[in-house]
């Protein structure tokens, strides 16, 4: 009998626990307020020059910011796309291969041409276009207190606690990607790296000391 008057009270106490459970969303901004990282494309329409013309100042300007998005926050290849009309099609391609060596010419790696004909084609004849796959971060929007400003008994802050850190890192991060994984390793010596930081701030010199060669003779063991 009493250890059935001690089981009891246990047994009243383990549902009351159970509804206790905290949402740990509530506890942790990062839950609270993710970014979400989505693939976008930055897209630039060209006109082919008449007569074979080479590309004007305002075009390998465009290039280069497209360029310069890809080798940011590039999602995938660069696509070229030339719309050409029938017998037109080594003119369109020409076209397009100069646009994808200016884009590698700015740094770009990954880039695929391709030819489209007919009168529904996508760009339509006499266009180019270019398609730059992007990861773009999705900022949270701040500025609500759905659960107010007093801590409650789950002892949890506010709603917008920490949504201001993480729309900070979305709207301020150069590759939207790292916020979803990691980098492939650039196999350098991260050690080295920190040594070489440390002694730039320090004004000292960066480089590794150049080793004393020391003068041998060629040994005579085994000759005749």
């Amino acid at each position: 009998m009493k250890t059935f008057r001690t089981i009891l009270p246990v047994l009243f106490l383990v549902p009351l626990l159970a509804g206790c459970a905290a949402d740990l969303a509530e506890h942790d901004y990062r839950l609270n307020h993710p970014i979400a990282v989505e693939e976008k494309a930055a897209v630039a329409l060209f006109a082919r020059p008449a007569g074979g013309a080479s590309l004007s100042d305002a075009d390998r300007d465009r290039l280069g910011r497209l360029a310069e998005e890809s080798l940011r926050r590039g999602a995938g290849p660069v696509q070229v796309t030339a719309g050409a009309r029938p017998g037109e099609e080594d003119a369109a391609l020409a076209f397009a291969q100069t646009l994808a060596d200016t884009l590698r010419a700015w740094g770009v790696g990954g880039v695929s041409v391709a030819v489209v004909g007919g009168a529904d084609a996508v760009p339509q004849p006499g266009i180019a276009q270019v398609r730059v796959p992007v990861w773009e971060a999705k900022a949270p929007e701040c500025g609500t207190f759905e659960r107010g400003l007093n801590p409650d008994y789950g002892n949890a802050p506010h709603s917008n606690w920490g949504c201001s850190i993480q729309r900070n890192k979305a709207l301020m991060v150069q590759n939207p990607a790292d916020l979803v994984r990691a980098r492939e390793s650039s196999g350098r010596d991260g050690g080295r790296a920190g040594t070489v930081l440390d002694k730039y701030g320090k004004g000292e010199a960066t480089g590794a000391a150049k080793e004393q060669s020391t003068g041998g003779s060629t040994s005579s063991v085994g000759s005749k």
